[in-house]
């Protein structure tokens, strides 16, 4: 296999367990109380989120370019609107309603910050036709969006290794998994917008 056919793999893999993840919340609710006072808010970033996740991944596509680039277009339109609103609740979520405290406000304040204004700038350069600009920060987006299906991968098992843990310990360990998931997805996304910007766009 190539680095990109193993890329694709991976991000196939973590974008249907992130989409997974999605209906089993809708399913049980989650475990942060302060969902409850905000459903409408907590909803809409769980369904917005899911969607993001299903649609995303065929933007990177060059076939799916060649082949019908008004696709590519209108679509990216469309999640470039589905991201803001997400990304919005996301951030509302993790300051107003953190599960993990001020940890977690400054985790997802920063990088729920740095998802919107990847998007901004994919966007504008989108418009102003500076294409492997606009590739590059779709690409920012979309690793941080994608990193809450690491996360849980990361999680889940943290938590069954800890065996019974306390509500300090499962608020620790989800805080930890976000920021080791933010910063690996960060980092490699900048690995691999520099490994490949010589690439056709």
């Amino acid at each position: 296999m190539t680095g990109q056919t193993v890329l694709s793999v991976v991000v196939g893999f973590l974008a249907v367990a992130g989409i997974g993840a999605s209906v089993f919340f809708l399913i049980s609710g989650g475990a942060n109380e302060g969902f409850l006072l905000y459903p409408v808010t907590t909803h809409l970033h769980v369904l917005l989120g899911a969607l993001y996740l299903a649609l995303a991944p065929f933007q990177f596509s060059a076939r799916v370019r060649k082949k019908s680039l008004d696709y590519h277009r209108w679509s990216g339109r469309l999640l470039s609107a589905i991201g803001l609103a997400l990304g919005a609740a996301a951030v509302f979520i993790g300051i107003v309603i953190p599960f993990s405290g001020f940890p977690e406000q400054i985790i997802i304040g920063f990088f729920g910050l740095l998802f919107l204004l990847s998007i901004v700038k994919g966007f504008n350069y989108a418009r102003a036709k500076q294409i492997t600009l606009h590739r590059e920060w779709m690409l920012r987006a979309f690793a941080i969006g994608l990193s809450i299906a690491t996360m849980r991968l990361i999680f889940i098992p943290a938590l069954i290794i800890v065996g019974d843990p306390t509500r300090s310990e499962i608020e620790a360990l989800s805080i930890i998994s976000f920021t080791i998931a933010f910063f690996l997805h960060c980092g490699f996304a900048e690995y691999w917008i520099r490994a490949t910007r010589l690439a056709p766009a």
